[in-house]
């Protein structure tokens, strides 16, 4: 007799272990500061590198750099995401998934004085679905939301009293991952 955790590991490809995805996301970026608000498009390349602990549990990590806009200044945001994604119905060919967790961002924007920046943490969160088209290889999309204040400034290294600058995203998400334990 099977259990339901031994039975999905024995499908193609098996979600414990590590994985990797590439991926793109486009999304609407927009920055409120002192009652102003600018909004920009933009695709952002990421990168993620995921531990499956269970067939439906998995710890995120990924990193992402994405432009915006505040006032007609271009800034950058990176940032390192940390978190966890469940995946719905083990053993599915197509499978729903929400993941969610927090997310360390640093604005950066050059100016004539020096470079403005400020590292903050904030909520990311995404929900979609994963296809696995076979081996160790699955197509996802999802939806993708992302929000940080940045209140911490610097101006070419030396702190600042800036005001705060309210920086959110909603965009989707598409990409192709590869599970190592293709069994």
């Amino acid at each position: 007799m099977c259990t339901g955790t031994a039975h999905a590991q024995r499908l193609l490809p098996s979600t414990t272990g590590f994985s990797v995805a590439a991926n793109g996301t486009y999304a609407n970026a927009s920055a409120k500061s002192q009652d102003i608000t600018s909004t920009a498009r933009r695709f952002a390349p990421r990168g993620e590198l995921s531990y499956g602990v269970t067939p439906r549990l998995s710890l995120v990590s990924a990193v992402v750099q994405r432009g915006a806009v505040i006032e007609a200044q271009h800034y950058d945001v990176r940032s390192i995401d940390l978190g966890v994604r469940y995946l719905g119905f083990a053993g599915r060919v197509v499978r729903p998934f929400a993941e969610g967790g927090l997310a360390v961002r640093t604005f950066n924007l050059a100016s004539p004085v020096g470079d403005v920046s400020s590292t903050n943490v904030g909520p990311w969160g995404a929900a979609g679905y994963m296809w696995f088209a076979g081996g160790g290889l699955a197509l996802e999309a999802a939806a993708t939301y992302g929000r940080v204040t940045f209140n911490n400034w610097r101006v070419a290294e030396i702190p600042a009293a800036l005001a705060p600058v309210e920086h959110r995203e909603l965009g989707v998400r598409a990409g192709a991952r590869w599970f190592f334990r293709s069994r």
